[in-house]
């Protein structure tokens, strides 16, 4: 224990030193964040803080290897196989944040570069190999390690760099999930992975005297890839690997806010029709500043949400299987009524999940409308001349409630002069002839040319016009309608083409 007090304090001491010695060498290269529409702060301020944040996590333990001896835990920790591969992994995923941070490198390649790390400490032996549910069953995930170790830490990773749009936010809330991941580690004897808890705790409060509103300097990429990095890597180290219930939802707990924050992300941008990765300013901390939360006010709600979290995920360490569901399913209702808080209203809501869900049936065809207007187009499609192909023409137009319709057939002549012949079509819903009278207002009359619309067919086959009315004064529209006529469109030209074919080829 202290050992554990030991490294806390010192990190927190070195952070506090030497983050203003790293403010200042960052305003003397120009290592600045620019003012933008995405950025909440108005001036240029460092962003490479998280060069002190690294150093301020690895010093304490250069102290303790040269005096191990005195320290059993120290010994411990310095026999773990797995040290070199964090130690190694820490260092190229700090890298590569800070080489963004001075060069702003791409979408993919940042992607890249971290998929390259994960890869190295999962061959390193750092992995999940298996999942422990919340009622005390341990399941083995056997191939799906690879995938979901990179899986794991690529969410952290980015979630924590997502996360960190307004001063102190990020830090605070690594923070108080490497609190809370120390008290977890504590109760499971991982020693080691507390010392690492303890450091980065430690380096965070130090750091934040200097980042948290008015910043004064950020992390940048290279302390939010870094912080990423290791709550990814001593979450697997500190509770995945030990035999207590939930242990995987524990770190998924904890890290609650950012790992919602950018899971939802994406489904909101794809949403919205934005590409899935594209930047934006609707993250939860924007949010909360545009419902009214002054930058200090949304960055302490965060804190208290992440708090509770925090003690959430301690609970879960004693909890029975029955408190465990019951903490899962209050978290569960929490989960989707801060989302629908949160989130735009005009798209989240009930209304508009039910349309996706409407359209996604009727594209997949599994809803019983599209299902029954496929069969009457395969009924189009099998006609052997035109009058059987407008009988099931009209099967449809009532399917979609039309009160009249027409067709002008061009018919081409099969003979050696070229030629063709004129014949009309009608058709009236009721054994109407025509539409039943109403305001002009409410007519709707659709006047489509029934040919072939390709562009890389050097002749273009036309077939004449299809005229369809329907009086929506006493009628409902049938949600996809237009859709319907195209479809139907492209049926008659189809069947008409073939038709033609036929006929061809027997004058011949």
């Amino acid at each position: 224990m202290i050992t554990i007090l030991f490294v806390f304090v010192a990190a927190c001491l070195i952070s506090l030193v030497l983050t203003p010695v790293v403010r200042q060498l960052a305003l003397r290269f120009d290592l600045t964040d620019a003012p933008s529409a995405r950025k909440m702060h108005s001036r240029k301020i460092p962003r490479i803080g998280g060069i002190a944040l690294f150093s301020s996590f690895f010093l304490p333990f250069l102290f303790l290897l040269v005096f191990r001896s005195g320290s059993p835990a120290a010994q411990n920790l310095f026999a773990d196989k797995n040290i070199l591969c964090f130690v190694a992994g820490a260092g190229l995923i700090f890298l590569l944040g800070l080489l963004d941070d001075i060069r702003e490198l791409s979408f993919w390649f940042k992607i890249l570069g971290q998929l390259l790390v994960v890869l190295i400490v999962y061959s390193c032996g750092v992995r999940i190999t298996a999942v422990t549910t919340p009622f005390g069953a341990d399941v083995s995930i056997g191939f799906l390690s690879l995938p979901l170790t990179v899986f794991w830490f690529l969410l952290v990773i980015n979630a924590i760099n997502l996360i960190d749009g307004l001063d102190g936010l990020a830090a605070g809330i690594c923070l108080f999930v490497s609190l809370s991941m120390l008290f977890v580690c504590l109760v499971n004897g991982r020693l080691a992975s507390a010392l690492a808890f303890a450091a980065l705790a430690g380096a965070l409060i130090g750091f934040l005297h200097y980042n948290f509103h008015p910043a004064s300097i950020f992390m940048g990429d290279s302390g939010s890839y870094f912080l990423g990095y290791c709550l990814a890597a001593l979450s697997i180290e500190g509770t995945i690997k030990g035999q207590v219930a939930t242990a995987m939802l524990i770190p998924v707990i904890a890290l609650g806010v950012p790992l919602m924050d950018t899971l939802w992300a994406p489904i909101r941008r794809f949403i919205n029709g934005q590409g899935m990765f594209q930047p934006d300013n609707k993250h939860i901390h924007h949010r909360l500043v545009k419902l009214g939360f002054t930058h200090r006010r949304a960055v302490l709600t965060l804190y208290v949400l992440t708090v509770l979290l925090g003690i959430a995920s301690i609970l879960l360490v004693h909890a029975q299987n029955a408190t465990s569901a019951l903490i899962l399913f209050v978290l569960g209702i929490g989960l989707i009524g801060l989302l629908r808080y949160l989130s735009d209203s005009r798209l989240f809501n009930i209304h508009n999940i039910a349309s996706w869900a409407r359209d996604l049936t009727d594209e997949t065809g599994i809803s019983i409308q599209r299902r029954l207007f496929l069969q009457h187009q395969r009924r189009i499609a099998s006609a052997s001349d035109p009058e059987m192909l407008w009988e099931a023409v009209c099967i449809s137009l009532e399917m979609l409630e039309f009160d009249y319709a027409e067709f002008h057939f061009i018919e081409q002549q099969a003979a050696v002069t070229t030629g063709c012949s004129r014949r009309r079509f009608s058709w009236g819903a009721g054994e109407k002839d025509k539409v039943s009278p109403g305001p002009k207002e409410s007519l709707l009359r659709i006047e489509l040319p029934i040919h072939n619309l390709l562009t890389d067919k050097v002749e273009v086959s036309n077939f004449g016009t299809l005229l369809l009315m329907k009086d929506m004064h006493h009628a409902v529209t049938e949600p996809y309608l237009l859709k319907r006529v195209e479809q139907l469109r492209r049926s008659m030209v189809a069947a008409l083409e073939k038709i033609g074919k036929i006929r061809g080829e027997l004058a011949q």
